[in-house]
């Protein structure tokens, strides 16, 4: 059932076997598979159904270290949280992501490959990934493409990707309204977990709403599935017992927080751009198909070279539109429907954020126009009838719309794991009376020289394939010059996964150490992140943690 506490009618107290505090892609995975069951479950999301500007204010904290970080940006509290931003890739972790490595400092999951494995057959299925397709060593198998480049296998290696069409809003949706046993309660913001005398067994979730509202959660288990930041800022904001933050007594909370960094690693010029564009135009193959491909550096050269995992994509550059293609784009866009429905407007513009601090194309918004405009660009059209009848003979040959000038190569990276880089809490707080989130987002030597070389790799190898030649930017040629680099909203490492509680948050059932009830999910849990796309490996993390939980309770239940 789905409950709003804006709704006065709605109980302020609620009991449970499981509170489950966010709404988004781990959550949802884990209510899911309590469904039917004889187990209750409450599902706290600070959001509602769609995005809500004084909610999405909640966000907002300060970027403290050398490399901004707009905590606001690219994070959603609405019902399936941050994947209402998601582009639906998704990809396994390599063998030799969660290795140890020993140019890599605090590298190694605490659990193995093989074990992380069997749960992917059924991540696989959630995410309605075709199962012809297997599931090997960083990449999904049994892919068929027309084209590739002449990689050379000790430098590079094209991995595999398949984009979900799961939209987790509408699909969970529909689960919850018809659960007996679950219970989603939208515009619940949780504010602080209250510790029993010692800090070891969380006794309730206290939430709030904008409209001064209070109330709580008693369960018997608890599990924080908000977010890379989220997490570890309501541990840190939950010391009323423990004054350092739950599950921080060896200062591990807020620690080691990582992104996928992304910067520009120059440009491929001259030669057959079209042979190096058509293998990773993954705009044409979407829309034909769910899989594609990411150049990434080999196993090999990452050893060789001690280097971080990187991917690179390429981007066409192109000249000025032909007038008549770009008439025909403007009239289209005047026949698109406008975006309707409550919250919407703020998704776009959530959608827009996300675009560019990732590096994909703005998305167009729709256009409103008048008949006379529409008549001046049909007449547009027709009169540079040969700018369109040449576009549509290179779609037919699957070629570019238009002339590419150059190829950008866009190359994202993974992150060593440095304690520094970390989430603490500000003196500010929000309208919840919330400590606000300061982020400390800091880069190594370690990663700036493994960047430089694989940008130089990837940018080398692509020109050779298609008989160009590569100019890097001034960041790849000269150590002094930092790159620009953003993140990609891949929130990571602050209540990682570790053996021992001196090493990380959570142990290797995502259990936080010391703390026999309380339970982390997500992203947040990695020790590691290669460059994958996390929400494979959430989800499926997310299915183990639930099958621990629902083991540990049939056993207590007997």
């Amino acid at each position: 059932m789905i409950l709003d506490f804006l709704d006065p009618s709605t109980p302020g107290d609620h009991l449970c076997d499981i509170c489950i505090i966010g709404a988004g892609p781990a959550g949802l995975v884990i209510a899911s598979m309590f469904a039917g069951s004889r187990f209750s479950v409450c599902v706290l999301e600070s959001g509602g159904q769609d995005s809500e500007r004084d909610i999405q204010a909640l966000n907002e904290g300060d970027s403290v270290g050398p490399v901004a970080f707009d905590p606001a940006l690219c994070r959603l509290r609405a019902l399936g949280g941050s994947s209402r931003l998601w582009g639906g890739g998704c990809v396994p972790l390599a063998r030799m992501d969660m290795a140890a490595r020993d140019w890599v400092p605090c590298s190694g999951w605490p659990i193995d490959f093989d074990e992380l494995a069997t749960w992917w057959t059924g991540a696989r299925e959630l995410l309605g990934i075709d199962a012809r397709h297997g599931i090997g060593d960083g990449s999904f198998g049994n892919a068929h493409f027309d084209h590739a480049l002449p990689l050379r296998d000790d430098l590079t290696a094209d991995r595999v990707c398949f984009i979900s069409p799961v939209m987790f809003e509408s699909q969970y949706r529909k689960l919850l309204e018809k659960s007996a046993n679950i219970t989603l309660l939208f515009h619940a913001t949780a504010t602080e977990l209250a510790a029993a005398p010692g800090a070891g067994h969380v006794q309730a979730a206290t939430i709030r709403n904008l409209d001064g509202r209070r109330g709580s959660v008693r369960a018997r288990h608890y599990v924080l599935a908000t977010g890379g930041i989220e997490n570890a800022r309501l541990l840190l904001a939950s010391d009323s017992v423990a004054p350092q933050g739950l599950g921080n007594r060896h200062d591990q909370v807020g620690r080691h927080f990582m992104d996928h960094p992304r910067c520009l690693a120059g440009q491929v010029v001259d030669g057959d751009l079209w042979t190096l564009l058509r293998p990773y135009n993954s705009d044409d193959q979407r829309r034909r198909l769910p899989l594609y491909r990411e150049l990434s550096l080999s196993e090999r050269v990452q050893r060789e070279r001690r280097l971080l995992n990187a991917r690179a994509r390429p981007y066409p550059v192109a000249g000025a539109v032909p007038t008549g293609l770009q008439a025909l784009r403007e009239l289209r866009a005047t026949f698109r429907p406008s975006p309707a429905g409550p919250g919407t407007s703020i998704d776009v513009e959530y959608k827009v954020q996300r675009a560019l601090a990732v590096g994909l194309p703005e998305p167009s918004p729709p256009v409103l126009a008048s008949g006379r405009r529409r008549a001046r660009l049909m007449l547009s059209v027709g009169m540079n009838a040969g700018h369109v009848a040449g576009a549509l003979a290179r779609r037919l040959r699957r070629r570019p719309l238009h002339g590419c000038q150059r190829v950008d190569l866009m190359t994202y990276f993974e992150q060593s794991p440095n304690r520094d880089s970390r989430i603490t809490l500000s003196d500010s707080r929000d309208a919840l009376g919330m400590r606000k989130v300061r982020v400390d987002w800091r880069l190594t030597d370690l990663d700036y020289a493994s960047y430089r070389t694989s940008a130089s790799l990837l940018g080398e190898e692509t020109a050779r394939c298609c008989g160009g030649r590569f100019e890097p930017a001034p960041w790849v040629r000269d150590p002094m010059v930092q790159p620009d680099v953003v993140g990609t909203a891949h929130h990571i490492g602050t209540t990682r996964m570790s053996l021992r509680p001196e090493d990380g948050v959570v142990d290797p059932d995502c259990r936080v150490h010391g703390i026999d009830n309380l339970h982390v999910a997500g992203s947040s849990v990695f020790p590691t992140g290669g460059w994958a796309f996390p929400t494979f490996t959430i989800v499926a993390l997310a299915m183990r943690l639930a099958d621990r939980l629902r083991t540990g309770l049939e056993i207590v239940g007997l």
